[in-house]
Order: structure tokens, then sequence, then C-alpha cells
């Protein structure tokens, strides 16, 4: 059976390695295309809907791949992210990934990718019909329930460019006149072009809370819950990072402790 493939690679010469090698490994395996960078990707992706096996550097040159994810729904494709640093390794399994290879990629590495495939295939497709791009298809779908997507981080603009700002780093979300912005637990504060409502859906809830219209609370920056009237709480976060007074609602009070009494 055909296979198509992607290669997302910002080096060429890298890119024209791990073709040949991908060749050698499994010659049933087409290379549609290599693709360079984050821009071209996500214009390539939208225009080519196909289910797909795509071998993605994390690093590229116009930014992290990550953002190609977050422009286009690849929920239909196999992911095997390349880099030659294991730092996005926890990243990246948020994703549909089915493995992740370190550079340089060495041959063996490589067969063990395309028979871990094989194998998931095969058993998750024992009583499918359909040929592999399908049944890859829904190996890629069958991985993404299992591991949900959350945000990890943002891009934040600066005058000389962009920065990268990692959701752990952040200990709340707060609306300041109809603007977001992020405090980090280091006391930074960055404006983010997002509603609460939209980070409430992209971040993982079991770090994160909604305490009320204005603020997103992470657990790790609460000091301590304090009882306040009418059957309401107030948040208290950690004294380095805001001495501000976060009032829960009494409706969402208990919801606060289930989420705390976990």
């Amino acid at each position: 059976m055909e296979w198509n493939a992607v290669i997302v690679e910002d080096e060429h010469y890298l890119a024209q390695v791990l073709e040949k090698m991908i060749g050698e490994v499994k010659p049933e395996c087409n290379i549609l295309t290599k693709l360079t960078g984050v821009n071209q990707a996500i214009e390539w992706f939208r225009n080519h809907p196909e289910p797909c096996l795509v071998f993605m550097d994390i690093q590229l040159a116009d930014g992290i791949c990550f953002d190609v994810f977050e422009a286009v729904d690849l929920s239909n494709k196999g992911i095997v992210f390349t880099t030659a640093y294991d730092e996005y390794m926890l990243d990246a399994f948020e994703y549909n990934s089915i493995s992740y290879l370190l550079k340089p990629i060495k041959k063996d590495s490589l067969i063990k990718v395309f028979e871990k495939i094989e194998n998931i295939m095969s058993t998750f497709g024992q009583e499918q019909q359909g040929d592999y791009q399908h049944r890859l298809s829904q190996l890629a779908q069958h991985i993404s329930k299992i591991a949900p997507r959350f945000r990890q981080r943002f891009m934040i603009a600066k005058a000389d460019g962009y920065i990268q700002l990692p959701v752990h780093d952040i200990a709340c979300f707060y609306v300041v006149e109809k603007v977001v912005q992020a405090l980090s637990f280091g006391g930074k504060i960055h404006v983010l072009d997002f509603t609460l409502d939209k980070l409430e859906e992209e971040l993982d809830q079991d770090i994160f809370f909604r305490a009320n219209r204005q603020y997103i609370i992470n657990l790790n920056a609460i000091e301590r819950i304090e009882n306040y009237f009418g059957g309401k709480l107030i948040i208290r976060l950690k004294p380095e990072i805001s001495k501000e007074k976060i009032v829960v609602s009494r409706s969402k009070a208990q919801m606060l402790k289930k989420w705390l009494d976990r």
C-alpha cells in the first residue's frame, strides 16, 4: 500500500537526507512535498486536506511549528516531530504526535517509527475498511481524542520582534478596559489579543479556573481562599504576584471548592 507523507524542514539538506532515508526504509511512502516554514506549511495544508503522515521539524526559520496547528486543523494527520532538541517533547505530545525523532535522525529510529505506526494501525484498524491513508486518518483522530490539545504558549509582539510566553509561566489572565492581559509569576504584564471566553476554551481546566468575568486564575498562583459576605469567596494570589482581591460569586463558589478539592 502506498503512503503519502509531507516533510516540513527549513534546512534543505536535512530535508533531502530525510526523504532519502524514508525511501530506503519505506519505499511505498510517497513524499508529496517538502515545506520549509510555518507560513508555507499553513498555506499548503489549507489547500491539501487529504490525510497524510507529516514529518515536522519543530524549530523553523519563521517560527515554531506549533503555530501551524493554531492556524489549520491537522487532526486527520499523523505527526512525527523531528528536532535537535528534546525541550519540546512534552509540548509535542499535546498534538497528534505518533513519535518524536531527535536529530541527527538514525535509520533504526525511523524504522521503529514506521513499525510503531503499522502496529497501532493493525490493532486499531482490524475491523475497519479502507486503505492505509484512511486508517492513518482514523489513527490521528483517535490519538487526538486520547490526548486533548491545550494551548501551550503565546507569541507576544515586542518592538523588535516576538517572544514566547509559556502558559505555565502565567499566574492569571484579567481584563482592564476591555483589554486582556497576562500576569506572569515574575510580575510581568503582557497584552494578549484574546477574549477571556476564548482563553477559557483553550486552557487546561485542571490548571486554570474562571473566577469571574474579569479573571482566569492559575492554581499555582493561589495563596489562600477567604469567606466573603453573601456566600461569596475571595481568592488571594501569592503576595509576590499581586495583592489584588478577586471575588468569586456565590454561584461559582461551590465550583471553586470542588475544583480545589481534587
